[in-house]
């Protein structure tokens, strides 16, 4: 388990990377946080903890979607690098995706 908790990513570098978006949770786990923008419904929780530390998992969330899910997730993904999450949040998180 121990693997699970390490990533070559961090926190606080993400969020620099990310600017324009308001962090939402309280800022407590190392290795996750939340995202809001523009539409109200709609987050992004990112976390750095799986088998693979290059990788930045996100889950796209929309509360007013009816996903099954507890956590209201409409998609789940993996990236390799910023640039890509970008492509995913920004979008996201402005209403255009």
């Amino acid at each position: 388990m121990q693997d699970n908790l390490r990533s070559n990513w961090t926190v606080s570098g993400l969020l620099a990377e990310l600017p324009g978006f308001q962090r939402a949770d309280d800022g407590s786990d190392l290795l996750a946080f939340r995202l809001v923008g523009a539409s109200p419904q709609r987050s992004v929780y990112v976390y750095l903890y799986g088998q693979d530390p290059d990788l930045i998992h996100f889950d796209l969330e929309d509360t007013s979607a009816e996903t099954g899910n507890w956590d209201s997730v409409v998609r789940r993904g993996s990236v390799r690098t910023v640039e890509e999450l970008r492509q995913f949040v920004g979008p996201w998180l402005h209403g255009s995706r």
